[in-house]
């Protein structure tokens, strides 16, 4: 058995694989005669790195099964890991005896043509577009309000999921990256496998570098194949050196030198005297990904509206003015009453607690705040007792308040019990964690009633941060080894859950 497995936001595995993953922690069969190999997806920014292929593997070995190939652990995508992860499973299966059995396969359920997925989005309207910040210098961020219409797409979701948003990218870029090629646009290339339904027939190049490919993230394999094709003896001997290690994420260089740059960046200082045809160039970038963003509003509110929370990205490097993908589209090109792609991403790792009397504490400074909003609206429709208490932070009060009308309100009639952190200001700083320690007696307390604990931002910073706070709060009543242990308990009881994502 063969197993590719990724880990999901903070430590989890992935919604569809919830069922299988679930059984094999519980099942108590004997698996001597399973041979086996786990490839672990994940991403090192997140502090539970693979956590779930790992413990897949630890459990296959418990049950005893025998490791066929030893477990690899991907960061990102990191295609050398893969590749020579694939290459030992080919050599693996030549040394064993394979009898070919279909009765253990369970087919497929038909699938309802009209059901709305990652493969097959809904085009959702844009109905509401509004500013959430005030922009009065250049250090301001602008986070926005978005809301889309379902209605018809037989889409249904709970608080606390996401929406899944397919983008397209900046037509100014993809013009720039065309110039960049020597190509006019009009050239007809091939559909990327990954293409989400409706497909297109007879794609031209720019429709998909619009739509399909990753202008953004350049992979090492775009430089090798640029390398490979280079004339010029120079360019050709950049490439070399940054290559010198290999294409894996232990080359430090590489990989530098990519988190810098764009696909045109790369094609412009490596592939100017290239003789690499589009269709290698092609090969060679990622597929552009659905951008996902917690729903902000509750079902019971309106099952048909689904907002977003979406803090806009513009930034400079190499002496260029970037931009984020999605947020840039919702903001810049995607005007009210036009549609796009979306679909619902089940989030079952964060929900509200079934029973309304429990209090719950949540923790979301920026747009962390989403998913809470969500949550207190579902809470005060459905007369929860339960107390609400909600840590939110930004930088300054007039200007990133999100929502500070509404949260407001809400303390103002009792719903919520509403706690603040503006970083700056004050001459000193003051951030969410900050306030959980002024808060400690309380929010022990509120452990101690059965609370529910949320956390969702930064998970490189933010979360950490917050994890620590948690820490010493619990250690007002306990040595560190418990208070560590406490958390895990209420971790492994969904009484302490996050939605933490690396920006």
């Amino acid at each position: 058995m063969f197993i590719v497995i990724s880990t999901s936001g903070d430590g989890v595995p992935p919604t569809d694989a919830r069922a299988w993953y679930d059984s094999l922690a519980r099942t108590t069969l004997k698996l001597f005669n399973l041979k086996f190999s786990v490839l672990a997806l994940g991403d090192s920014n997140y502090p539970h790195f693979c956590r779930t292929g790992r413990i897949v593997d630890q459990r296959l070995e418990y049950l005893g099964a025998s490791p066929i190939v030893q477990r690899s652990d991907v960061d990102m995508e990191d295609w050398s890991v893969i590749s020579d992860w694939i290459e030992k499973v080919i050599a693996a299966l030549a040394t064993v005896a394979i009898e070919t059995r279909i009765d253990y396969l369970s087919p497929r359920l038909p699938r309802n043509n009209d059901q709305h997925d990652r493969n097959r989005p809904f085009m959702a309207k844009m109905i509401v577009k509004r500013n959430l910040t005030k922009m009065t210098s250049a250090d301001d961020k602008q986070t926005i309000h978005c809301e889309f219409n379902l209605e018809g797409s037989g889409l249904s979701f709970t608080a606390g999921d996401a929406l899944g948003i397919y983008p397209q990218n900046n037509p100014t870029e993809v013009q720039y990256l065309l110039e960049v090629l020597h190509c006019t646009g009009e050239e007809v290339v091939d559909v990327p496998s990954w293409a989400y339904l409706p497909k297109a027939v007879g794609l031209t190049l720019l429709v998909a570098l619009m739509k399909y490919y990753d202008l953004k993230h350049v992979k090492p394999e775009l430089v090798q194949a640029l390398q490979e094709g280079a004339s010029d003896t120079i360019k050709k001997k950049i490439g070399m050196d940054l290559l010198r290690d290999g294409l894996s994420k232990k080359n430090a260089k590489l990989h530098k030198y990519l988190e810098e740059r764009e696909v045109a960046d790369v094609l412009l200082e490596m592939g100017g005297d290239s003789t690499l045809k589009i269709h290698k160039v092609l090969e060679n970038l990622r597929g552009l990904q659905p951008r996902y963003y917690s729903i902000s509003s509750s079902p019971v509110v309106d099952s048909n509206i689904a907002c977003v929370t979406a803090a806009v990205v513009r930034y400079k490097t190499l002496g260029r003015q970037r931009t984020g993908v999605t947020t840039t589209f919702l903001e810049d090109r995607l005007s009210i009453e036009q549609t796009c792609p979306v679909f619902i991403s089940q989030n079952p790792d964060f929900r509200l607690p079934s029973n309304k009397q429990l209090p719950i504490i949540m923790i979301g400074p920026g747009t962390g705040i989403a998913p809470f909003r969500a949550f207190i609206q579902e809470r005060v429709h459905s007369n929860a007792t339960g107390a609400n208490l909600l840590y939110f932070g930004c930088r300054h009060e007039h200007k990133d308040f999100l929502y500070a009308n509404e949260l407001e309100a809400w303390a103002a009639q009792g719903h919520l019990i509403l706690r603040t952190a503006f970083s700056r200001d004050q001459n000193y700083k003051v951030y969410v964690q900050d306030v959980l320690r002024e808060d400690a007696q309380i929010i022990w307390s509120y452990l101690q009633a059965g609370a529910c604990l949320y956390v969702c931002g930064d998970a490189k910073h933010m979360a950490h941060d917050v994890h620590r706070a948690l820490i010493d709060i619990c250690q007002l009543h306990m040595d560190q080894s418990e208070a560590v242990k406490y958390l895990t308990f209420l971790e492994e009881n969904q009484r302490y859950q996050k939605d933490v994502w690396v920006t």
